[in-house]
């Protein structure tokens, strides 16, 4: 200090003079500056939430309140850019998404100054929703949400990091149906853990329930979909018992969101009873009375085939509709859509298409106004005249009637296709089946040469097995005892006039290990084989002359023998015979 003091006793007059100028200066821009995190009350037009006010309506005007915040420094280069990110991204009259996003990559980039980790997490929010506008952004709109969260779990802020993966869940739903469910849960998971302790997360894990019921529902998983709307409705009761500040009737309101959703699950689910219940508990509540409330119910009135539901909710929201909001419309079309499926359900279904045809149009042309500007002026036309609308709807029948002949095309040349591949499949068979029938006649006849070549031997040089299994072939051929189901090996020796051992023997012995059930299904199978080649008589018949009592049971020792059906054998029979 003292060395200061010399230093300034040293120096001119007018030095003396700058230098204290330029002290005061230094002192009035810390007094008047951001730098000791102080404002005066005229700078509080710098703020975002006065900026935001004019954002909307009058841009321009916003993005020079936020120079001026930047240039006296109200606001840090990060600050200033994530709020003209926020212009670029929500006012009409500004929207420029890549603008939005560059400004948001430079906050993330920037290393003088470095934003801090709640700047960095609010830049990240508003980068996913940018991403999420656009199909082609998707996938980096999951990679700042993923990011995102480890950066909120790294902070403690458990509430940004659930927002972060719900979000991350609803982009990838948009991805691929079902791919985003897990990180849904995760975040519903995040704040029941953070529920239990305080009712601060409850509204948020409302409203995340009842967002993942409806992808649920949307993909047709009903039955996942209900325990998450029961649940909620548990988290809207608690939120009533526990926070008295909430707002008078948001309780309601949100039991009547609720209800419609759950009673068209339960119906799709099977628990018609349940839905009935909750139809009840939503007309029970005072939102019911309200016409914007109940188009959520006409989806489960028209469900349920409810003809006077159906007939009093459309009759009171067509005219409130027309009165409050354009008639081309996607609520518009959707209340159509919905009276369409339920005149069908109940019947009526001239009716139903007439509406059908209706919400045609009207769909056409939501499509074609927001590809193309001038159909704004189009659509109003469509309102207040009939003539217009009649037009399109000629244009709606004559489309389907378009799509009816290209389906019906496509079906032609579908069944053309089978019926080829059917050809080529009975072809391939047929092929493959006389291959089969002419191995297995060719091992018959093997079997036939070796019995002719035992029966052409001297009587001397054969054994006594020999014999008397050539007595047996001469049975089976003569007197056929094998067509007797109930033929018992006892009977059979008793024919043969000796022991059933012998028996057993000889046939094991001169027929490769063959028992005699073996043998007298072998004749049996042979009969019916040249019963089938010979005779038109039913299956059934054949296998009861044969010998088999059990149709099942022919079937499977027939197809072990030939490797055919009996009716692929006996197509391939009649044809070498004729």
């Amino acid at each position: 200090m003292r060395t200061f003091a010399r230093r300034f006793q040293n120096i001119s007059a007018m030095k003396k003079l700058f230098l204290i100028l330029a002290v005061l200066a230094g002192m009035t821009a810390c007094t008047n500056g951001s730098g000791n995190g102080k404002s005066t009350e005229a700078d509080s037009i710098y703020t975002w939430e006065n900026i935001r006010k004019s954002m909307m309506e009058e841009p321009e005007h916003a993005f020079g309140l936020i120079d001026t915040a930047e240039m006296r420094g109200l606001a840090d280069a990060n600050q200033a850019n994530w709020m003209r990110a926020q212009i670029y991204y929500e006012s009409p009259k500004a929207e420029d998404l890549d603008k939005a996003r560059d400004l948001c990559l430079k906050i993330l980039d920037n290393k003088n100054p470095e934003a801090d980790s709640l700047w960095k997490q609010k830049t990240l929010s508003l980068l996913v929703n940018i991403c999420a506008y656009l199909p082609d952004t998707y996938q980096d709109a999951v990679r700042y949400a993923k990011q995102g969260a480890e950066m909120a779990h790294h902070a403690g802020d458990i509430l940004q990091e659930a927002n972060f993966y719900f979000e991350a869940g609803k982009v990838m739903e948009r991805l691929q149906q079902g791919s985003g469910i897990d990180y849904m849960n995760r975040s519903m998971n995040i704040l029941r853990e953070a529920s239990r302790d305080s009712i601060q997360p409850l509204p948020t894990l409302s409203s995340d329930l009842g967002n993942t019921a409806r992808v649920l529902a949307s993909q047709e998983n009903y039955a996942a979909a209900i325990p998450l709307l029961q649940e909620k409705l548990q988290v809207i009761s608690r939120i009533e018992k526990e926070n008295p500040t909430a707002p008078a009737g948001w309780a309601d309101q949100q039991r009547a969101y609720t209800y419609p959703v759950l009673a068209y699950c339960q119906q799709m689910n099977g628990d018609e009873e349940g839905a009935r219940r909750s139809a009840e508990a939503f007309e029970q509540t005072q939102a019911a009375q309200q016409p914007v409330n109940q188009k959520d119910m006409l989806n489960y009135y028209a469900l349920a085939g409810n003809a006077v539901r159906i007939q009093q909710i459309y009759d009171r929201l067509e005219p409130y509709y027309r009165e409050k909001e354009d008639t081309i419309s996607w609520r518009y079309a959707d209340l159509l859509y919905m009276y369409a499926m339920g005149l069908n359900n109940i019947g009526r279904y001239r009716e139903a298409y007439k509406v059908s045809a209706r919400y045609q149009v009207i769909n056409d042309s939501l499509v074609q106004r927001e590809r193309q500007a001038e159909t704004l002026q189009y659509a109003q036309q469509m309102k207040t005249q009939e003539k217009e609308l009649l037009l399109k709807d000629e244009e709606a029948k004559t489309r389907m009637q378009r799509v009816m002949l290209i389906a019906a095309a496509i079906i032609i040349l579908l069944v053309l296709w089978l019926l080829w591949r059917s050809y080529m499949y009975n072809k391939t068979l047929t092929a493959k089946n006389r291959e089969l029938f002419a191995e297995v006649q060719h091992r018959e006849q093997a079997e036939q040469q070796a019995e002719q070549q035992l029966q052409a031997r001297p009587q001397e040089e054969l054994t006594t097995a020999q014999k008397l299994y050539l007595r047996i072939c001469q049975l089976m051929e003569k007197e056929k005892p094998f067509t007797n189901a109930e033929l018992s090996r006892e009977e059979l020796a008793q024919q043969l006039g000796t022991n059933y051992k012998y028996v057993a023997d000889a046939i094991r012995e001169c027929s490769d290990g063959m028992t005699v059930t073996d043998f007298l299904n072998h004749h049996r199978l042979s009969h019916a084989a040249h019963l089938l080649a010979t005779t038109d008589d039913a299956v059934t018949l054949i296998a009861d002359l044969s010998g088999f009592n059990n149709r099942s049971y022919f079937n499977r020792l027939f197809r072990e023998r030939y490797k055919l059906t009996p009716s692929e054998y006996r197509k391939v029979a009649k044809e070498k015979l004729v």
